[in-house]
């Protein structure tokens, strides 16, 4: 079994340690109609001494994947992942857990939300205001994990509103959220209201949070800086301290 959490020492502290990340797989799915990821060998380890693989990528294989500028903005194309250096790697935390809020539903057997709206989000303005990012889980990211087929009407979203609403705080630097995307399938207005912050999508594992401690945490978004891209695959952690 994959271990997605440990208890680790750094310096004079103590963490838990949850891993946000999937491995990527050939037979993962995606967001509909998007590519899928292909393998081909390269070299042979009988025939030439040694194995090695080329792997065929979408810029948004990933779970989970940053989006860079030019996914989204015409205005700049010449500004990709290359750009999230270190100062976008590491922030306090704090994540808002809607997966059995109000509106939410189950879905063969996953309770998710689909539309996240302002309301889910103004009971925690005083976090929001505190912190440098935010982690808004619907409940989807067993759905990930599970790697069942995504269909867009359940796909999660923030809703305009809601996406502005967090667009509102210059504090905030980092949204993360454990769906594949943070608009309604074939919009872009969520991502527009973001498009000054860095928007990290299809998170998994958010579950393990233990209760109470989800109100503060250090949380590791740290991009493959991929000249160009228009997004790419991001390491996450959540640091618990203990």
């Amino acid at each position: 079994m994959t271990l997605i959490k440990r208890k680790i020492r750094l310096g004079v502290h103590n963490y838990l340690i949850i891993d946000l990340t999937l491995p990527l797989s050939l037979s993962q799915e995606g967001y509909p109609e998007d590519f899928k990821p292909t393998r081909s060998v390269f070299s042979d380890i009988e025939r030439d001494g040694w194995h090695h693989y080329t792997h065929e990528l979408g810029d948004h294989s990933f779970h989970p994947h940053c989006d860079a500028p030019n996914h989204f903005q015409a205005e700049r194309q010449e500004i990709g992942m290359d750009m999230y250096d270190l100062s976008w790697s590491f922030h306090q935390a704090f994540l808002i857990d809607l997966a059995g809020s109000e509106g939410s539903k189950r879905h063969q057997g996953i309770r998710f939300l689909t539309n996240v709206t302002k309301a889910h989000l103004e009971p925690f303005s005083e976090l929001l205001g505190k912190t440098s990012a935010v982690v808004v889980r619907t409940g989807y990211d067993k759905w990930i994990e599970i790697n069942h087929q995504h269909h867009p009407e359940l796909i999660p979203f923030l809703t305009r509103d809601a996406a502005e609403y967090i667009g509102s705080f210059n504090n905030i630097k980092v949204i993360g959220i454990d769906s594949l995307t943070v608009d309604a399938f074939g919009l872009q207005v969520s991502h527009q209201a973001l498009k000054d912050k860095m928007i990290v999508e299809a998170l998994v594992h958010l579950y393990e949070i233990p209760d109470g401690r989800g109100d503060r945490f250090d949380l590791q978004t740290s991009p493959i800086r991929i000249a160009g891209a228009t997004g790419g695959p991001v390491v996450a952690y959540a640091y618990i301290a203990l």
